[in-house]
């Protein structure tokens, strides 16, 4: 952490223009106002701390200590406008792809698998955009989307300490959060107003990391970069100064226009209940909400959710069975000897334009959606007039 060096060096800038004579006391006096505003700094960034230690034991504590798998179960509808697909298509390829495929204003799908807290999985996806299967057990696994007959065994392993529970599976998403706001130099940190909600007072701790401005034209980037958006931008976490349970957050990354809160509900065991949303990101702007349903052992038994923007929809319901006894053993399947094998990134490329064009586009342009029926236009032959103005 640099941020007593941070405060010091303007304050050292000041004092060099100063009388010797006064120097010693005024250098005492800033090094102990510059010593007690990194204590503060620091005391914000241990609060925000303490609020993901509490959502870390409430929402996923000691139940799940001995549980190495989770069964998955459910549905993902997407739902959007009858025009929306075409001209969404038509836009991003500059009229060279077009779709015939869903035009009923939905695309369903169905997923059912097993994933294990140190990330072995087996699970499969079927409906409107085909089936598809991911599968990795120890350093071996694959991919496979059957309408197009393709797979690669280019896959993600596991990390020398993955965990062997969803306890310490959930742990390890607390730590990283952790080390990005709590302990990295990223964000800087402030106190926010104090500020009652749903009748309970609420402190604020603000996280800023500036980024660059919204760019509607730029259409690819990185994976890293979207699937970690929320290690740079702006954040606003409310919380319960008793209970430290999180009660409002609101977050925005300007450049991949990014911007939501979250409202935080509990049941009467203090366990999350449902988180609604407030999204004004770019093409979804709309409402939206997660919902968690418990057992009788205090686990999560079911958990459904809803986004909605301009032009689409997301809805998805998945029933949980958690598993201590299951061994990722008994998941192996194969990929049929006929398959086409490819790169990771052809198959990352596959799988993307089946779902939004490219990865990018979920956060830029809205859910593109493009189903794997794809034909390619013919090309145009160019008429006289054309060729004589391209002249």
């Amino acid at each position: 952490m640099k941020f007593a060096h941070l405060l010091i060096l303007p304050i050292s800038m000041v004092l060099s223009t100063t009388l010797i004579g006064q120097q010693g006391t005024a250098t005492t006096n800033t090094a102990n106002r510059a010593l007690q505003e990194s204590e503060e700094i620091r005391a914000l960034r241990l609060a925000f701390s303490d609020v993901l230690d509490t959502v870390n034991k409430s929402w996923f504590g000691e139940p799940y200590q001995q549980i190495r798998a989770v069964d998955l179960n459910g549905n993902l509808a997407i739902l959007f406008s009858e025009t929306a697909l075409d001209e969404k298509i038509t836009q991003l390829s500059q009229g060279a792809i077009r779709s015939p495929g869903v035009k009923s204003g939905q695309a369903f799908c169905a997923l059912t698998g097993t994933y294990f807290a140190n990330g072995d999985h087996l699970y499969n996806v079927s409906g409107d955009l085909g089936m598809m299967r991911f599968q990795r057990i120890g350093e071996k696994g694959f991919w496979f989307i059957r309408d197009q007959n393709v797979y690669t065994t280019s896959i993600d392993l596991a990390p020398p300490d993955a965990p062997l529970s969803f306890m310490g599976w959930f742990a390890s998403v607390m730590t990283d959060i952790k080390t990005v706001y709590v302990d990295g130099p990223t964000f800087k940190v402030s106190e926010g107003k104090v500020t009652t909600i749903k009748g309970k007072e609420a402190k604020t701790v603000v996280f800023n990391a500036p980024t660059a401005p919204y760019d509607p034209l730029m259409r690819e980037q990185a994976a890293s970069d979207t699937f970690g958006f929320w290690k740079k931008g702006h954040l606003e976490a409310s919380y319960d100064p008793d209970s430290k349970q999180p009660l409002r957050m609101a977050f925005s990354n300007v450049a991949q226009g990014i911007e939501a809160s979250m409202d935080f509900d509990y049941n009467a065991s203090g366990r999350i209940r449902q988180v609604t949303i407030n999204n004004k990101s770019k093409q979804w702007e709309g409402p939206g909400f997660v919902r968690a349903s418990y057992d009788a052992d205090g686990m999560i038994s079911a958990i459904s959710g809803e986004l909605t923007g301009k032009i689409y929809k997301i809805a998805f319901n998945l029933s949980t069975t958690w598993n201590k006894d299951k061994g990722s053993t008994s998941l192996q399947s194969i990929v049929p000897p006929i398959a086409q094998k490819l790169g990771r990134e052809d198959m990352e490329l596959r799988i993307a334009m089946m779902f939004a064009s490219n990865i990018g586009e979920l956060q830029r342009m809205g859910f593109n959606f493009m189903t794997p029926k794809l034909v390619v236009a013919p090309p145009v032959a160019p008429t006289p007039q054309t060729e004589q103005t391209q002249r």
